[in-house]
């Protein structure tokens, strides 16, 4: 299932969980469309372009590719303007609800209050997951990064847990919206990690892309011990960097260098080898 269907159906579980204080779900999905495609329209005026568009019953649906190639500045206000546009029309509809007494006016304000800071909460699939990943990795590596945004997805997920049990033990109800969304995020986060490495694969080939299309790309080096594992290596790389590893052993000297070009053909070739054992067969076959 495809990250998209995961947030609709989450969302939707929400609401149908609020629908307990009156809410309409046909005007909170209607909110979820618009919350979808605020982040069409930024993500298309930012160059990227769209693969695929339909709509049907589950909302509509934008296939945008060339995300990963957006600096981080706007990844950031890309991921976060569906639940801003939400923040901003709960507070543009509360003006008018001083005006205006209409039911769909209020129940459109708790709709798009609950739907923009639901959508900022880091748990996998959701908006804030990738913001939390995007701003983790200005202090620690991808891997890390993403290892705290899946630590979170976890937490969050186990809060919602209890406030389940919580409603069946206090207000004897079951609330299958909510044990749902539960499941969802709970499969979206082990679904993150399992595809992390695949990530980083990826990752390097939308750095090839980038190279041709603006001619240059930034490098990183680091040092990593030489009883390191080539896999294990392969978790430090910086996926918006072209990065070189120089290998040190015990006594700080230079074994050698490896870039990340050559990493990924060693493990092709010789799988999860070490450095050390890695390095000794590049002397021997030179």
């Amino acid at each position: 299932m495809k990250r998209w269907y995961f947030v609709v159906i989450i969302e939707i579980s929400i609401f149908m969980w609020l629908g307990d204080f009156k809410v309409n779900i046909l005007l909170s999905f209607l909110w979820v469309i618009l919350h979808e495609f605020t982040h069409i329209i930024v993500a298309n005026n930012f160059g990227c372009k769209f693969n695929n568009f339909y709509i049907s019953i589950f909302g509509a649906k934008a296939e945008l590719i060339d995300i990963d190639e957006l600096n981080e500045s706007k990844k950031i206000i890309l991921y976060a303007a569906g639940p801003f546009f939400n923040i901003f029309m709960a507070i543009v509809l509360a003006f008018l609800s001083e005006y205006f007494n209409y039911d769909f006016i209020s129940n459109s304000i708790m709709i798009n209050l609950c739907l923009g800071l639901f959508n900022l909460l880091p748990a996998y699939p959701l908006d804030g997951a990738r913001l939390c990943e995007i701003l983790l990795s200005k202090r620690f590596l991808y891997k890390k990064s993403k290892k705290i945004t899946e630590i979170f997805s976890f937490v969050i997920s186990i809060v919602f847990s209890v406030i389940f049990i919580i409603t069946i033990i206090l207000l004897h109800k079951v609330n299958l919206s909510l044990f749902l969304a539960v499941i969802l995020i709970t499969y979206a986060t082990f679904i993150e990690r399992e595809k992390t490495m695949y990530i980083i694969m990826g990752d390097i080939i939308r750095k090839v892309r980038k190279l041709k299309k603006r001619n240059y790309i930034e490098n990183k080096s680091i040092s990593v011990y030489y009883k390191k594992g080539l896999v294990n290596v392969l978790t430090l790389v910086d996926k918006n960097k072209f990065n070189s590893f120089y290998v040190l052993n015990d006594d700080m000297e230079l074994v050698g260098i490896i870039h990340e070009d050559e990493l990924i053909k060693a493990l092709k070739d010789y799988g999860n080898i070490s450095l050390e054992e890695y390095m000794n067969m590049r002397k021997r076959e030179h």
